[in-house]
């Protein structure tokens, strides 16, 4: 009954792994997160807010047209009634503004890049995000086909061992240790399947789609990577939320300017004609009148200076998130490098382990074949071969994601997911 089960899991396992389906590639993934992926979409509405914003500044530096009309109706001691009708048309535009306008001006426009870059950081952030889901999928994906390799190696040796104690050259607690051993490889195999589905529907949840069928193959780069003092320049030119940083404290000191300008004059041109009628015989009368205004605020109980403060201050905080945002990029490429190195070598090295497990778990078989081993020996071979396989597994995926954590780092913003 054991040996029916283990067989019927074994189909299951088989049908899975030959299943065709359609598998999605690393860049088809990018493209969909960057259409469907809501956070992203949301970010890209702030560019909008501030071109509206934008708008408003240079509204405010433009000419203001208004329209006014009354009618009135009296009566005096005498039950006399007087009916009155006036209109009037004004325009009025700011001639000088202490440098207000034009520099709210300045920084609105300046938003507009600041909200560009950030959208930028983000769709960048938003690949590598994507890329690591991806590369995690690849991993667990890997590790559940070692994981089939070893229940499936496992139930050689079981179908062995069963045909040597059919024999009377085994003893049968050997036969019932290696269904034990097959039965165990099962469970760990089923687990690895379900953290690979989970890893799916991670990704696709990353993509906003509803499911994620497969990813497809993908292989470490050739790494010509430069030292990182020559990446850190280069990320500091590259990454857009270093140039944010930088936008923001130049449009800091625009508004710094603009609440200086509480301390100038403003000066405003203004025109406007009416007409005015009375019942009595309601010939209207029209005048017209334009000139200039100036106003000049001497004392405004220190608003204007707690304002250039409160700017000076603004451009204070701004100028330590760029430097708290440098030394984080620093350390991030350090991170991504020093991790890339570590994983390169285990690469080279765990292949080698393959390699010597292989030929242990072949010698571990043969000698039990003869009758000159012992059962251990063979179950000790296929842990030590599912073990190098393993970390083989995790050295190559671990190069890939410290490539991307490289280039991350270093604000290259991938036209392709993977080149």
């Amino acid at each position: 009954m054991k040996k029916f089960l283990i067989n019927i899991l074994t189909a299951i396992f088989i049908f899975i792994d030959s299943a065709s389906v359609n598998a999605i590639s690393l860049d088809e993934a990018v493209s969909i997160a960057l259409e469907k992926n809501p956070s992203l979409n949301q970010t890209r509405k702030n560019i909008d807010t501030a071109t509206e914003q934008l708008k408003i500044a240079k509204g405010q530096k433009g000419f203001t047209l208004s329209l006014s009309g009354n009618a009135d109706a009296t009566k005096n001691e005498g039950n006399e009634e007087t009916e009155s009708i006036s209109n009037r048309i004004s325009a009025s535009i700011p001639i000088y503004s202490g440098g207000q306008l034009e520099n709210n001006i300045k920084a609105a426009d300046l938003y507009i890049k600041i909200c560009e870059m950030d959208f930028s950081q983000s769709v960048d952030d938003l690949k590598y995000e994507v890329a690591v889901a991806y590369i995690d999928a690849l991993e667990n994906r890997a590790t559940h086909l070692v994981d089939i390799e070893t229940r499936d190696n496992l139930a050689t040796h079981e179908q062995l061992i069963s045909d040597l104690y059919d024999a009377g050259s085994k003893a049968k607690i050997d036969y019932l240790r290696a269904q034990v051993e097959t039965s165990d490889a099962h469970q760990t195999a089923i687990k690895s399947q379900t953290t690979y589905e989970i890893s799916l529907n991670k990704l696709a949840t990353l993509l906003s789609v509803e499911k994620i069928d497969d990813v497809e193959e993908i292989e470490p780069t050739k790494n010509n990577f430069d030292e990182i003092d020559e990446l850190f320049s280069f990320a500091m030119e590259k990454r857009f939320d270093i140039k944010s940083d930088n936008l923001k404290i130049e449009r800091g000191k625009f508004q710094l300017k603009s609440a200086k300008s509480g301390w100038l004059p403003s000066v405003n041109a203004s025109a406007s004609t009416g007409f005015n009628a009375q019942s009595r015989d309601w010939s209207p009368t029209s005048n017209a009148t334009a000139g200039l205004s100036a106003s000049w605020n001497i004392f405004d109980s220190h608003v204007t200076r707690a304002e250039v403060d409160e700017a000076k201050i603004e451009i204070e905080k701004l100028e330590l998130a760029l430097k708290s945002d440098t030394n984080s990029v620093r350390e991030e490429l350090i991170d991504a490098y020093k991790n890339l190195e570590s994983a390169l070598v285990r690469l080279s090295t765990t292949q080698a382990a393959v390699d010597l497990a292989i030929e242990e778990r072949y010698i571990a078989t043969e000698k039990y074949r003869e009758g000159e081993g012992i059962l251990l020996d063979i179950l000790d071979a296929e842990v030590s071969l599912s073990t190098a396989k393993k970390n083989h597994v995790s050295a190559k995926y671990d190069v890939i994601r410290y490539q991307y954590a490289l280039k991350h780092a270093m604000g290259e913003t991938l036209s392709t997911a993977h080149d």
